[in-house]
């Protein structure tokens, strides 16, 4: 499945530092990158996102660090 852009899947959820990681001289920004599970809005009872985490493969599926 494509983003909404036409781009990789879920592209526009990925951080900015993950974004920029993908470069090979920037790999090491897979490690700071703080979007490790989902936000979610305050007083919706985690029914509403505030902030996605992000969709980088380079995390796990358990929200637990970088690679």
């Amino acid at each position: 499945m494509t983003g909404p852009t036409g781009g990789a899947p879920d592209e526009d959820r990925m951080s900015s530092e993950c974004a920029v990681a993908q470069r090979p001289e920037y790999a090491d920004g897979h490690d700071r990158c703080r979007l490790l599970e989902d936000i979610p809005m305050p007083h919706s009872g985690g029914k509403v996102t505030l902030v996605p985490r992000c969709t980088c493969p380079c995390h796990d599926r358990t929200g637990e660090g970088a690679r």
